[in-house]
Formats: C-alpha cells, sequence, structure tokens
C-alpha cells in the first residue's frame, strides 16, 4: 500500500500555487502603467488594475488593454514621424 499522495499526480499545479502563490512571468507590455502576466504553474492570466494590483484578465479587461496598446503605437507613431525637432 502506498502512503506518498504527492508523488501519485494528486496534488495539481493549481495546488502548488494555492500554497505557495502564482509565479507571474510577464507577458505583454501594454504601456508603462499597464502589462499582461501570465502563471507559469497553473496559466493563470493576470493584468494589473488602476492600483497597481494584479487581477484576473477576463475578456472585458483583454479588450481594453488592446485599445490602450494601440493608442500607445498611434501616440509613438505621430511623434516619431509628425512632430521631428527642427535641425537648426
Amino acid at each position: 500500500m502506498r502512503t506518498n499522495y504527492l508523488s501519485d499526480g494528486i496534488v495539481k499545479k493549481n495546488y502548488f500555487c494555492s500554497f505557495f502563490g502564482h509565479r507571474f512571468v510577464q507577458t505583454k507590455k501594454v504601456n508603462n502603467h499597464f502589462s499582461e502576466y501570465v502563471c507559469e504553474n497553473c496559466k493563470l492570466q493576470a493584468t494589473n488594475d488602476s492600483r497597481g494590483q494584479k487581477i484576473t484578465l477576463t475578456t472585458k479587461l483583454k479588450d481594453i488593454n488592446e485599445t490602450l496598446f494601440y493608442l500607445q503605437l498611434k501616440k509613438q507613431f505621430i511623434a516619431k514621424f509628425y512632430f521631428h525637432k527642427k535641425e537648426e
């Protein structure tokens, strides 16, 4: 009879995260304030809220992050090509 339950696969990856916490890795930098993260163990997706804390990534928040990302790209494009510093 086996007594070692941990090696039998009963403890799953999300139990590891519930015991020790998530190990988030940044997957996408939206702008200077917001980023998207994913947990290495349980593949939970998260993002920053307005206070800087990590919250789970919903479809609504994903759409908001995409919009912020494209606005940031547009701002960088306009700043690079339309507002040159004049050479003297």
